[in-house]
């Protein structure tokens, strides 16, 4: 007597597994995941920029930050929207990048060896910078695409920012330079 499958049984534990990896696909929803993935990389760089720049700030007797909304690409930003930014492909920490702030000339240097791009970097998802000189007060801005991080935690609509749509971060009051 032979011991083995069929090729119904076979074809049934085949069509089980069919089942079961769809099922995992549609619960995990790998899109998702990448989406959430993308944004954390979003919070944890622009956690480092201002970082950076608050060491400058700290640090430097007479601190200087660009004046000029700056973004990595794309040709309009601002917390309205409307704010035109001079666009920067540099990753420069000597103040020639997108962030207009030399941080090189902090105490021991730049904590930075160069200014992160976003994840997606076009011109929906991208990061952007703003400074008052005068009150020493910078903004960093960007936009999350994730459900989780965007619409269930909202945090870009609950991060003390005037702009729902952008997840903003920095010293300045009611993060609403660009206005």
């Amino acid at each position: 007597m032979k011991k083995g499958f069929t090729l119904v049984e076979l074809l049934i534990v085949i069509g089980i597994l069919a089942i079961l990896t769809a099922a995992v696909v549609v619960v995990l929803n790998p899109a998702e995941l990448l989406k959430q993935a993308r944004d954390a990389q979003r919070f944890s760089d622009l956690d480092s920029v201002k970082s950076a720049i608050s060491l400058y700030l700290a640090t430097v007797s007479s601190p200087e930050l660009g004046e000029t909304a700056y973004c990595n690409v794309g040709t309009v930003f601002g917390t309205t929207g409307t704010t035109t930014c001079a666009t920067s492909t540099s990753t420069a920490v000597d103040g020639t990048g997108w962030v207009g702030v030399n941080i090189s000339a902090a105490s021991g240097g730049s904590p930075l060896a160069s200014l992160p791009f976003d994840p997606v970097n076009n011109a929906t998802y991208r990061y952007a910078y703003d400074g008052v000189n005068s009150a020493a007060t910078f903004e960093l801005n960007c936009a999350l695409e994730s459900t989780k991080y965007a619409t269930t935690e909202d945090l870009d609509g609950k991060d003390g920012g005037n702009d729902d749509d952008l997840y903003e971060t920095g010293t300045d009051p009611g993060l609403d330079l660009g206005d």
